[in-house]
């Protein structure tokens, strides 16, 4: 974590230190670790994501989680785990902290990071997983309307990790067989991915390797 220090108080910043500090503690499964395999219910949030130009939504900083807040405690409050935001002009943004990803045939879709959402680590890692298995990747608009008739839905973030969505909005996601359950792709990404960030896979992509800047 990287902050202004105690120093000046104006809104500038100029004159306060700018302090670092590496936290560590125990974290277990950030949304239950038998959610891994069941998946999770969502809704969709009454609070949008910040538009463009108001927040730096590309960064990971801490003023961008006051909305992440709102978002988050709204679903809890109303019964849910966690929640899909859209942007402000409609389409369909990220969760309270995580990207969004839906299948569609056999595909994998997301929405672009449009200046509403962070570029996620684990977002760009699925990516790359996807790509690597042959399985086709859009980076596109979403409307609300898409989540409802995917065959399957599913978060990333470095909490997160790969987390099924069951649910949205009380309606089961996936057809037949699979309705409401986590489906193969989200099942075999999710696999690939906690198998190289616990040590149990070639990290192939270099993933957990220090790199120059």
């Amino acid at each position: 974590m990287v902050l202004r220090g105690f120093g000046a108080a104006g809104m500038d910043g100029i004159g306060s230190p700018i302090e670092t500090y590496v936290p560590a503690w125990e974290w277990g499964a950030y949304l239950g670790s038998d959610a891994f395999g069941r998946g999770i219910d969502c809704c969709t949030s009454s609070w949008n994501r910040p538009a463009p130009n108001t927040f730096p939504g590309m960064a990971k900083a801490a003023g961008n989680y006051n909305n992440a807040q709102l978002i988050k405690m709204e679903a809890q409050a109303n019964g849910y785990v966690e929640a899909v935001a859209l942007s402000p002009d409609g389409w369909v943004s990220e969760g309270s902290g995580q990207n969004v990803f839906l299948v569609r045939d056999g595909a994998l879709f997301t929405p672009p990071i449009n200046g509403s959402n962070l570029q996620g680590l684990t977002r760009g890692s699925v990516i790359q997983l996807a790509r690597a298995a042959g399985i086709d990747v859009f980076v596109q608009n979403l409307p609300r309307e898409a989540l409802y008739v995917a065959d399957e839905l599913f978060f990333t973030g470095t909490a997160t990790e790969v987390m099924p969505i069951r649910s949205l909005d009380k309606i089961l996601i996936g057809h037949g067989e699979t309705v409401g359950k986590r489906g193969p792709i989200t099942k075999l990404l999710q696999a690939q991915y906690q198998d190289i960030i616990n040590g149990r896979a070639e990290d192939v992509h270099g993933w957990m390797s220090w790199r120059e800047r």
